[in-house]
């Protein structure tokens, strides 16, 4: 995913609901300064990734993502992990970037999947 789409999802969840791509543009606060254009071209892009839903209001279209940002961090997490030939080198070169408290997350959350 490219800064820009990024930048644009995270406008989109941090509100609470869906949002026309005017909207989309004038809470990014990224520079330099997009245009509506880039903005629509974006939304289509994510739309196309299946990363947001839209639907129709009028000539526009609401635009809200299809899964949470914890989810798609997720999922980012999963492919990542899963282009590595040896997961357990990957694992652990995860796990040894931790902080602490995160890694008490972890075995919190490994502890309730046995």
């Amino acid at each position: 995913m490219g800064s820009l789409e990024a930048a644009v999802l995270d406008v989109l969840w941090d509100c609470d609901e869906a949002l026309k791509p005017g909207h989309v543009l004038e809470r990014l606060e990224i520079e330099p300064e997009v245009t509506y254009s880039t903005v629509l071209t974006i939304l289509r892009r994510l739309w196309k990734k299946r990363l947001v839903t839209r639907t129709r209001d009028g000539k526009a279209y609401l635009y809200r993502p299809t899964r949470t940002r914890e989810e798609q961090v997720a999922m980012t997490m999963a492919e990542a992990f899963a282009a590595a030939e040896d997961h357990a080198v990957a694992l652990g070169h995860f796990v040894e970037h931790l902080s602490a408290g995160e890694a008490s997350v972890l075995k919190r959350v490994l502890g309730r999947r046995r």
